[in-house]
């Protein structure tokens, strides 16, 4: 009967001591910065996240084509029967420039029998220099202009996006690590309570055979093993679901689903609990950074719609040279010249102040989003601080529970040994120790996945 009782003791005493916690020999460790790792360089919505920034360069090669110099190149000609009516030929560069100022350089070469007058060339053709300068609309600010100072804020913009996009990636990944982790220790657990209930049952049935204990004991110690293995199923099934979950973490180039391995068990460090946030958090968190630099673009749509209020006036100037073979400029004068002056002015430039007029309140309504997105970011972050404040607290006290709870259950085995207890008593000490392991474990996940929140929400998880 002594022998019963220091068996049940020492198997007790193991639970205590292993903290249900240890590794098969196989075993193979899945840190959660390897997860991490894996997340950020392979999952789709990463490598779709950094084709932004690819999507904005286009952007902005695109934008940067209204400057390129073009070729140009018009061959206009007329023929009826023997007779050649005209043939006319332009050819030369095209030089857009900054400030409404573009500059051409060509040649003509017309002839016919019947060429307008104002066509008529030397037979050598003739040389030009074209060039135009806008006074009025468009001096300071056109279309091509600000679509290249739009470009330019949406590459820069690109990179906040890809801060935020990574940053809810990471939070919804360590969640699933997260949620994977309490899962495993959980079923750990369970496990290892339910082979010792089993070993404990089967030892008591041998002893009641012999008379050593009273039928009664065997079956609550069989109800004991019923309860456990009931628990065991559903943490088999827990861990089943969170580390399928997991799974949709872990790609290979974007394009492979790979499947986490059944032997892989992750990995909890104290040291990492509640690292502080860095003090410039809030100057640098993307969201607002964006937002500023959606600010900026609106002001220069208001710049552009700002230059319709102001007359359309174009001058240009064109010199011409009809060269010699001998000297290219020996018919160059002064006098060779074409020049022409384009203005207009709406009376009431409804148009013009009707798109300022939404201007201005679409950048009303953007400072207006910045103000509660970043009363939103304050609040939230503050929420999860004291969460994650108190969740230490919880977890400190929970500790401390397990390891009190752990001393009952030692005592309690004791007293059992020297016949002043029962497998009942021994039994309800045993089971709350198993649920501090389990709440001990929980709110250590749900900490580390408070922590990922809060980093996310302050846009710091990648940075």
């Amino acid at each position: 009967m002594l022998r019963n009782k220091l068996l049940i003791l020492g198997l007790s005493l193991i639970l205590v001591s292993s903290k249900l916690s240890a590794q098969s020999p196989d075993s193979i460790a899945f840190p959660v910065d390897s997860f991490m790792t894996i997340v950020l360089e392979q999952h789709p919505m990463a490598q779709k996240a950094r084709l932004i920034e690819e999507q904005a360069r286009a952007a902005k090669l695109k934008a940067s084509g209204a400057f390129d110099p073009k070729l140009f190149s018009e061959v206009e000609q007329k023929r009826y029967g023997d007779y050649l009516y005209y043939s006319l030929q332009n050819s030369g560069l095209e030089i857009p420039a900054w400030f409404g100022f573009k500059a051409k350089a060509g040649y003509e070469l017309n002839e016919g029998v019947y060429l307008n007058n104002e066509n008529t060339v030397p037979a050598s053709g003739l040389w030009y220099g074209d060039i135009s300068w806008t006074l009025g609309q468009g001096l300071f600010l056109d279309e091509r202009r600000a679509s290249l100072k739009q470009a330019r804020l949406l590459e820069e913009s690109a990179e906040f996006e890809i801060q935020l996009a990574l940053n809810e990636l990471l939070k919804n990944a360590l969640q699933a690590y997260w949620d994977w982790y309490a899962a495993y220790q959980e079923y750990n657990i369970y496990q290892q309570a339910y082979e010792m209930a089993q070993f404990r049952f089967e030892a008591l049935k041998r002893s009641a055979l012999i008379g050593d204990k009273p039928a009664i004991d065997t079956l609550e110690s069989l109800i004991q093993v019923q309860d456990r293995q009931i628990k065991l199923q559903a943490a088999e099934a827990q861990i089943i679901q969170t580390r399928n979950h997991l799974n949709t973490f872990l790609w290979l180039d974007g394009r492979i689903p790979l499947e986490l391995s059944t032997k892989s068990y992750p990995q909890f460090e104290l040291g990492q609990i509640a690292n502080p946030l860095p003090a410039d958090w809030y100057e640098k968190h993307p969201a607002l950074q964006a937002y500023a630099l959606k600010i900026e673009g609106l002001e220069i749509d208001k710049r552009l719609n700002q230059e319709i209020l102001k007359p359309d006036l174009t001058v240009h100037y064109k010199f011409l040279n009809a060269p010699t073979q001998n000297d290219f400029f020996s018919q160059y004068s002064t006098n060779n010249y074409a020049w022409g002056l384009k203005a207009s002015f709406p009376l009431f430039i409804r148009k013009g102040r009707g798109e300022v007029l939404k201007s201005k309140l679409k950048i009303q309504e953007t400072e207006l989003d910045l103000d509660l997105k970043q009363i939103q970011i304050q609040n939230k972050v503050e929420a999860l601080s004291a969460e994650l404040s108190l969740l230490i607290q919880q977890l400190n006290n929970a500790q401390k529970m397990r390891a009190n709870y752990a001393r009952l259950l030692e005592a309690e085995n004791i007293k059992f040994r020297n016949g002043e207890s029962s497998l009942f008593l021994v039994n309800s000490r045993e089971l709350k120790y198993i649920d501090s392991l389990v709440k001990q474990f929980q709110l250590e996940a749900k900490l580390k996945a408070t922590q990922a929140k809060l980093e996310a929400e302050a846009a710091i998880l990648y940075n």
